[in-house]
This record gives structure tokens, sequence and C-alpha cells, in this order.
């Protein structure tokens, strides 16, 4: 990863402007990105989760701290998130995607992705975005191309 350990990656491989502190930065990032992101821990305790999902998904503070599965409404969900969590145990590296209609009425569209530190598998993060606007807006672009982006960034053009 970096030979100095307090040396981040992304400041080491020139991502991020060095004396950049994100930290101060990261919840106003994550809160104003427009999809849900929830951070758990290796075993799947909830450590993190931003505003947007507190809204569109059954986020609350007593959450915090507790085992994610503790939360899950249908009985098949705990098998399937123990079995994700083990492939990136086992080294999966990529990201696993997939559709879900945890609560009846919305369909969310979740990525998965394992958090490594120094090489160590410490966690994962979830984002999760609703299947009705990507699909709203891939119909858009479909059937119409870039125009209304286009005339809804830059009406005088």
């Amino acid at each position: 990863m970096t030979d100095n350990k307090s040396e981040l990656p992304e400041v080491t491989e020139q991502r991020i402007l060095e004396a950049w502190r994100l930290s101060g930065w990261a919840d106003r990032l994550l809160d104003e990105a427009g999809i849900g992101v929830t951070i758990i821990d290796k075993d799947g305790k909830l450590l993190y989760y931003n505003k947007w999902a507190s809204e569109n998904l059954d986020r609350k503070p007593r959450h915090i701290g507790h085992n994610v599965k503790e939360n899950h409404r249908r009985a098949i969900t705990n098998p399937r998130f123990d079995a994700m969590l083990q492939l990136f145990k086992d080294g999966r590296k990529d990201p696993v995607r997939y559709v879900a209609n945890p609560y009846g009425t919305t369909t969310i569209l979740v990525t998965v992705s394992p958090i490594h530190i120094d090489g160590e598998l410490v966690g994962f993060s979830q984002f999760v975005l609703l299947k009705e606007e990507v699909q709203d807006l891939c119909c858009l672009y479909d059937q119409h191309g870039r125009d209304p982006f286009e005339k809804a960034m830059l009406p005088d053009s």
C-alpha cells in the first residue's frame, strides 16, 4: 500500500491534495452525494450511515454499533449477507452489486465493497441508489440523448 503507514494512499498516489484534510469534509461530502452510504465493520456492525440513508432506508441512530443482521426483515437476507461478507473475507476485491426490494415498495440498487487499510480487511462500504430514479434517468437519456440535461443545466444556450 504505502511505505509509511501514516501516509494515506490517496496522498502518495497523488489522488488528493496532500494538505487537504478530508476528515473535516467527509460527512458533508457523503450527505450531499445523492446516494445512500453505509459503512459496516468486517463483522457486520453498523458504523456509519449518511442522511440520505436515514431518509430513504431504515437507518436509525439505535442501529449504530449493532449488527445489521438484527434489522433485516426477511429470513433469507441474513444467509445471503453472510455469504457476501465471506466472499470478501476469502479475498474478493471487486464490489458485489445487487438489486433488492427490502421494504416491499422501494427497489434499490446496492453496491458493497471491501475496505482495506494497510492490506487488512477492516470493513465494507454500501452505496445505494433508488432503482426508479436511475431507470427514469436512463429512459430520458435513451429517448432524448443529452439535450434535456444540457437544457436543464444551460437553459440560455
